[in-house]
């Protein structure tokens, strides 16, 4: 299977469980099928490095090693499937923290949308939304 197919099958595959994040956050079978897709891509993540990988893993001290680790196809395609699973499990970590904390999922939802664009701006501003809700109880 190509570095492409497996990228285009990992990206499709996730839009379900991010749609069940969106639409289904009560669905008493979410938090069990979200961690299914996310060791689905762990085990996928795994087993590119542990048998396929020719990787040079290189230098994380510096700016420079991680780039040349990032220059293959198969390199970012790993890295890319990292980002899916972490993103995906911050995502529902997020839905099961509102629900917690009683946050409307209407109020929640830009920050999945940002979790799902671009991960970390969207877990910070979660943790906004956190404080600013403790805050008040408090």
């Amino acid at each position: 299977m190509s570095f492409e197919l497996i990228f285009r099958v990992v990206n499709i595959s996730v839009i379900p469980f991010w749609l069940i994040l969106f639409f289904l956050p009560k669905w008493r079978f979410r938090n069990d099928l979200i961690y299914v897709s996310a060791t689905v891509l762990a085990t996928l993540y795994t087993a590119l490095i542990a048998f396929g990988s020719t990787i040079d893993i290189g230098d994380f001290s510096n700016l420079e090693g991680v780039k040349n680790l990032f220059t293959s196809d198969e390199a970012v395609l790993i890295g890319w499937i990292h980002y899916l699973a972490f993103d995906l499990l911050i995502g529902n970590w997020m839905v099961n923290q509102a629900q917690e904390l009683k946050i409307r999922h209407i109020i929640l939802s830009p920050c999945l949308i940002f979790t799902f664009m671009f991960g970390p701006v969207g877990y910070l501003l979660f943790t906004l939304l956190k404080i600013s809700k403790i805050g008040r109880t408090n």
